[in-house]
């Protein structure tokens, strides 16, 4: 029982505090500097994200780069570029990342 309570709250908790912002943001007149803000939001927000996946950190050195996750990001960018698709840009990384590890 108390599973399932569980489970209820924290998909109705997540839920909420992802979609009730879409209704807000379009009722609330924002300035042009945080509209600004905004537009750039996102691009630093999956900058943040990939940098963190092709670098391997290391206790009192550079980091390094995860080639195996670099060479599978190149063709999902050129797809997600050229394609203007998010799912087929993350269908073909996942498909090149398995490819690239049954290989080695």
């Amino acid at each position: 029982m108390y599973f399932y309570l569980t489970l209820v709250l924290s998909v109705s908790v997540t839920w909420i505090t992802r979609v009730i912002p879409f209704p807000l943001a379009k009722a609330i007149q924002f300035p042009p500097f945080f509209k600004r803000f905004l537009t750039y939001l996102s691009l630093s927000m999956m900058t943040s994200l990939l940098l963190s996946e092709l670098l391997v950190l290391h206790q009192g050195s550079l980091p390094s780069l995860d080639w195996m996750r670099t060479l599978a990001m190149i063709p999902s960018f050129l797809v997600g570029y050229f394609r203007k698709s998010l799912m087929l840009s993350v269908l073909t990384g996942v498909i090149v990342m398995a490819c690239l590890r049954l290989m080695s």
